[in-house]
């Protein structure tokens, strides 16, 4: 399911949640660091993934974060999920191409010279 479908908590209710003031909330979709999403009235509509972002906001600026550096942390968490599961995704279909090249000990070669060493996993994953 979307976002969107799970997007029910109006911005009061989101506030009370993530411990702000709806003001905040406002604020902070000015400043780009949230997106809540819109109905067709143009009423906000939080997540429980909003309410979770703002919660790390609160976290990041109660730990003397300015805004432009929740936002780089922010952009930077959403590169790392990202390539995290591209990595994930090209592990899999290596996987499977191995599973295909079983038997097949020249094709195997070729392929175990040609492609990075993706199967190392990060230590800190």
């Amino acid at each position: 399911m979307s976002q969107r479908t799970h997007a029910v908590y109006i911005i009061s209710v989101a506030a009370e949640l993530a411990g702000m003031h709806p003001q905040t909330l406002r604020i902070y979709e000015r400043r780009g660091l949230i997106e809540p999403y819109r109905t067709p009235g143009g009423t906000r509509r939080y997540s429980d993934a909003d309410i979770g972002r703002l919660r790390m906001i609160q976290e990041l600026t109660g730990q003397g974060m300015n805004l432009e550096g929740v936002r780089r942390v922010i952009r930077l968490t959403e590169e790392n999920r990202r390539l995290r599961a591209q990595v994930d995704r090209l592990v899999r279909l290596l996987s499977e191409a191995e599973s295909r090249l079983e038997g097949r000990p020249i094709r195997r070669r070729a392929v175990e010279e040609n492609l990075p060493a993706i199967r190392r996993r990060d230590p800190l994953r």
